[in-house]
């Protein structure tokens, strides 16, 4: 069984989502300032399902985003992980050159990132928008200032990039413009196909999460996150009944509950 899991406000959060107890552990530095945290029982759940699954981290993050998360401080650590939403796959930590010449050949249906950087430039001044980012050559965002941001305001951007086949997803505080073939579940069909792999679980809270749990067979979404507002009643993704920390290890647990039933079944 291999677990594709999201990360932020997944498994790890920021100091926002929690009140100061001996549960939450550091995990990630930058700038000389504690940024993210992980509870103690969070990384046990994990290690215990590493014991006879693949727990493959599955983010949006770049690598060098993802390589500020200390993991091994711990004693997690692990054989793959996918980054960069589906744009990198990192084995023992170095990039995977079979699935880059993989994902290369992919984008190719998509215009190239420096046209759609010009098609973006004259909105960089509208109102709210405080950065534009380039994330690897791959794919942009923009972050923004809710207060005064309006979605509007861009969207003849949005529609002019869907015919140039970019995709664009709101999440927070972000807007990512993104090649259409740019998904976490374009590496999890790859990685699963590669290694024959039926039995599979994810993660998520947010819409850049779907693709990754509408492929996956058994997928957990986390109550706090922008996700549950646009599932149906009817939905087949199992939803914590907690928020935050005791969310995520809600949602170990159950995933812990699924792999014995598997593994008694063997």
């Amino acid at each position: 069984m291999i677990v594709f899991s999201d990360l932020d406000r997944s498994i790890i959060y920021s100091k926002r989502f929690f009140e100061n107890d001996n549960s939450e552990l550091e995990i990630e530095l930058y700038n000389g300032e504690n940024i993210s945290y992980i509870s103690k029982k969070t990384i046990e759940l994990i290690k215990k399902i590493k014991q006879s699954s693949y727990f493959i981290p599955t983010t949006t993050r770049t690598i060098d985003q993802f390589k500020r998360i200390s993991f091994s401080r711990y004693g997690l650590d692990f054989k793959y992980a996918i980054t960069s939403n589906g744009g990198n796959i990192l084995v023992d930590k170095e990039i995977d050159k079979e699935y880059e010449l993989f994902i290369k050949e992919k984008l190719k249906l998509s215009s190239h990132i420096e046209d759609i950087i010009e098609l973006l430039e004259k909105y960089k001044k509208i109102d709210g928008i405080k950065k534009i980012r380039k994330a690897e050559e791959l794919f942009l965002y923009i972050v923004v200032d809710k207060s005064t941001f309006d979605f509007k305001s861009i969207e003849p951007f949005v529609k002019q990039i869907k015919h140039l086949n970019w995709d664009t997803y709101i999440n927070s505080t972000k807007v990512y413009f993104v090649p259409s073939a740019l998904k976490k579940s374009t590496a999890i069909k790859y990685i699963c196909d590669k290694f024959k792999c039926e039995e599979t679980c994810a993660i998520g809270d947010s819409i850049m999460d779907k693709d990754m749990l509408d492929i996956c067979k058994n997928s957990y979404v986390l109550n706090h996150g922008d996700l549950t507002n646009l599932l149906n009643k009817d939905t087949l993704f199992s939803i914590s009944t907690q928020n935050s920390f005791k969310g995520t290890e809600e949602i170990l647990n159950e995933i812990i509950l699924y792999q014995e039933k598997l593994n008694n079944n063997i």
